[in-house]
């Protein structure tokens, strides 16, 4: 027989990697849907006008009780209206059981919703290219900064909240850059620094590999320019 804690360990193994699988399918698409929804606040959304709002902005999306379905790269996911919490909803991988007391989808119910943009997500950039400096001297000071690699490969995200401590704690402005899906299914974060010297101009550095000076690494889906801006990006799946 098989013991208890064997078979959990077991169970949540297999969770993981149903949610990774859902993930990686289709990571900019997800990930665009979770930055659309953790846009904006309501209070008041029920499930009939979280899926107007999806179906507005390009997704197919049909209210079910207290939550919507939607399928993205052939995956069904779920999402529930999280009336005071950051967001407009909760992205889940099974239906929600919860009563359907402030949810109703009935379209002879008036809405109530009241959709605001947050704040907070309008420093977040999107599809944006940023021009490289040519300068040698703040190029060799960006280098010589930080010892490469400054975390083993495959951790980009802690390397760039490290990097990120490291040149504005020496005075430089900092950008955040996440693309999604390069490499497929994974996603990869860096920085950006902005030369002091010339205003808008910037030196990309990896965590791993150092300064760098291709073109892809001056243009992301996403930029920002707080560390933690990546929570509004990065899908927070519930089970």
């Amino acid at each position: 027989m098989i013991p208890r804690y064997t078979l959990i360990w077991i169970v949540g193994v297999l969770i993981f990697l149903g949610i990774l699988l859902t993930f990686s399918c289709n990571a900019e698409e997800t990930t665009d849907l979770w930055f659309l929804v953790s846009s904006y606040e309501d209070t008041q959304m029920s499930s009939y006008d979280l899926a107007m709002f999806l179906t507005a902005h390009g997704y197919r999306a049909t209210p079910r009780e207290a939550y919507v379905t939607m399928t993205i790269s052939g995956k069904e996911i779920y999402l529930a209206p999280n009336e005071a919490s950051p967001g407009l909803a909760d992205i889940l991988m099974a239906p929600p059981k919860r009563s359907e007391e402030f949810h109703s989808n009935d379209k002879s119910i008036k809405s109530k919703s009241e959709l605001v943009r947050a704040s907070y997500s309008l420093e977040i950039k999107k599809d944006t290219t940023y021009a490289k400096t040519n300068n040698r001297d703040f190029k060799e000071t960006i280098r010589n900064a930080a010892l490469f690699p400054l975390t083993p490969y495959g951790m980009c995200f802690e390397g760039s909240s490290r990097m990120g401590k490291i040149y504005t704690s020496l005075g430089y402005n900092v950008i955040y850059m996440y693309n999604p899906d390069n490499p497929k299914g994974r996603g990869h974060e860096w920085v950006l620094v902005e030369n002091d010297k010339t205003t808008n101009t910037w030196q990309a550095v990896d965590s791993y590999y150092g300064i760098m000076d291709g073109n892809d690494y001056y243009w992301a889906p996403y930029s920002f320019p707080k560390y933690d801006d990546i929570k509004l990006i990065l899908p927070q799946w519930q089970v």
